[in-house]
């Protein structure tokens, strides 16, 4: 506990003092931070990856946008290296402006090793992903992904609705029966309801599950979220 007049000496010039430290606590330039390598696989995941590796540190730099460019070059190995160097060569013999800044050079690496179709079918693997074999987890992580790599908007009503319509038919007619408010709270359900299968066996849980779901339909009491399903089918 600071007194008042040691309160008072650090508002001065021990306060000033104190100010510039966290400022300089803020400012990352100092340390070193590795950019990872590039070889130029026709994997277009790896090269996104690979940008987005290369984001995090530039982030954390003041860099102007040539040393960026340079300092990405640096990291080419294997084809990459190779077809950047005639890349150059090419615009210096057509008399065109060379790259300048960060986002130019990516636009360049990403119409050579993303190609057009990729977001198409990234799309379409989105709509048609299930959860097959997979655990809870990891589907919802798969489509998480793939959500995220096609830059999805959507309702998080929709999302899960999409979550729910892709999980097998045992756990769909559990899991509709949980309560659930937000994304996390109905993956969070699943994985519970995903466990308590693995230990009673599906065929006790789901009989169960199916006659009680049945009584609330016929019923036409409230089921957790009953319209999602048709928010998602009008969604698209």
């Amino acid at each position: 506990q600071c007194s008042d007049e040691e309160e008072e000496y650090l508002d001065g010039s021990h306060g000033e003092r104190r100010s510039f430290e966290l400022r300089s606590d803020n400012h990352l330039g100092n340390i070193k931070m590795t950019i990872p390598t590039f070889q130029g696989k026709n994997d277009p995941e790896l090269y996104l990856e690979w940008e987005r590796k290369v984001e995090h540190v530039f982030d954390c730099h003041n860099y102007s946008e040539e040393k960026k460019v340079k300092l990405a070059v640096v990291e080419f190995t294997d084809y990459v290296s190779i077809w950047w160097d005639q890349f150059v060569i090419n615009k210096r013999r057509n008399g065109e402006r060379f790259i300048c800044t960060w986002e130019e050079m990516k636009v360049v690496i990403r119409r050579r090793f993303v190609p057009s179709h990729y977001h198409r079918d990234l799309h379409r693997k989105l709509q048609s992903l299930t959860q097959g074999s997979m655990s809870v987890e990891d589907y919802y992580k798969e489509m998480e992904l793939a959500m995220i790599r096609v830059n999805v908007e959507e309702d998080y009503e929709v999302t899960m609705a999409r979550f729910i319509g892709g999980l097998k038919k045992e756990m769909v007619d559990v899991v509709e029966l949980q309560h659930y408010v937000e994304v996390e709270d109905l993956l969070h359900k699943a994985i519970q309801v995903e466990r308590q299968m693995k230990s009673k066996g599906p065929s006790k849980v789901n009989s169960s599950s199916n006659s009680l779901w049945r009584s609330n339909w016929k019923n036409n009491k409230a089921v957790a979220n009953p319209d999602l399903k048709a928010k998602f089918i009008h969604s698209f």
